[in-house]
């Protein structure tokens, strides 16, 4: 379990390499969020979440599910998509970013990409 602030948890279970499960709780509001695969990073103050969703990485919110973001890049071929990306985070501002392996070649590549609260 890691306590990403005082009132707000994540409890991730392993499930087989490459595969993770995790389950969000506020106690504030004594919530519970539905199962979430492949968390890569938590955004606690608009309650989003970027995932892994087989090559693409998607951001939605927490306890809705809603879809809020899709990023598709050219990632570097014979990786998963976790093994693609070097650092990912969500910034203070609220942007997301990442470093990715880009083609054959794996070339690094930085990015910052601004995610909306509500889905489009």
């Amino acid at each position: 379990m890691t306590w990403h602030e005082a009132i707000f948890a994540e409890i991730r279970f392993d499930c087989g390499a490459p595969c993770r499960i995790s389950y969000f709780f506020q106690a504030k509001r004594r919530r519970l969020s539905p199962p979430r695969p492949q968390v890569l990073d938590v955004e606690t103050r608009r309650l989003l979440v970027a995932q892994a969703d087989a090559r693409t990485l998607v951001v939605r919110q927490i306890f809705s599910g809603h879809e809020v973001a899709r990023i598709d890049r050219d990632w570097a071929p014979g990786l998963s998509l976790e093994a693609a990306l070097t650092t990912i985070r969500f910034d203070p501002d609220g942007r997301l970013s990442f470093t990715w392996l880009k083609g054959p070649d794996r070339t690094p590549v930085t990015e910052r990409v601004s995610v909306p609260s509500i889905p489009r």
